[in-house]
């Protein structure tokens, strides 16, 4: 199974692109990275193992146009499946393998991974609660096989409100078009967080650099479940 892995990046910390690029590379299933910089490229790139794309202006979708344009290549390349992965977050050495591993045994056309919270600093904070493959799945812990790569043009079509709340809108797509779904419980993503809520339901004081999640509520106010659009999610507004 030939596996794409595919990072959006804009102004992204070097030692942070650094660290996702290395733990794709350390994959114990191999993998190829394709990272796509968002009117921005950054020269360490060039010295990576990596696929580069360089778009001319910042798309300001939260990588989604990126993210789609990674895609595109990926499947236009013949791969038989495709990761995503946040420039600040890296995955664990085992993630590829278990995903694949969980699509051989069951054949779902998406799988989804479980993600350990990480401080700013890279520390581990706990298990997420949140990402738990019914009310939300984050971005970094989809996988999408051939079956799947009908949710691709989803990256770009979806209302520039929806953006925001990305993740949440492809989940919503997942069950819309009825493609089978399994998710791991076993963290193999680490998500280094910049939201308050995180670090308070941890008991502990957010440090500087943190932020409310303003973008995601609002996107979340402006959503309107009519019989001309799919209801995103039981439970959006956790």
């Amino acid at each position: 199974m030939r596996v794409a892995v595919v990072t959006p990046y804009f102004d992204a910390r070097e030692d942070w692109l650094t660290q996702c690029h290395e733990s794709v590379m350390r994959q114990t299933f191999p993998c190829t990275h394709i990272m796509v910089a968002d009117g921005r490229p950054q020269a360490i790139v060039d010295r990576m193992t990596v696929q580069h794309i360089i778009l001319p202006v910042n798309n300001r979708d939260y990588g989604d146009t990126p993210r789609g344009i990674g895609s595109v290549l990926a499947i236009s390349q013949g791969f038989d499946a495709i990761a995503y992965l946040d420039d600040d977050n890296w995955y664990y050495p085992e993630h590829i393998e278990t995903m694949v591993h969980l699509h051989r045994q069951s054949n779902a056309a998406v799988i989804t991974a479980s993600r350990n919270l990480h401080r700013l600093d890279g520390s581990q904070l706990g298990p997420c609660p949140e990402v738990d493959g019914v009310k939300f799945v984050d971005t970094n812990c989809y996988f999408f096989t051939r079956e799947a790569f009908v949710l691709v043009p989803e990256w770009w079509m979806m209302k520039p409100y929806h953006h925001a709340i990305d993740d949440r809108v492809i989940l919503a797509h997942i069950r819309h078009k009825n493609l089978s779904h399994v998710h791991a419980t076993v963290p193999t993503v680490a998500y280094r967080t910049a939201f308050k809520v995180h670090y308070e339901r941890f008991g502990e004081e957010p440090p500087p650099g943190t932020k409310v999640s303003d973008a995601i509520l609002s996107s979340i106010d402006k959503v309107r479940v009519d019989q001309g659009e799919f209801c995103l999610l039981p439970g959006v507004d956790s």
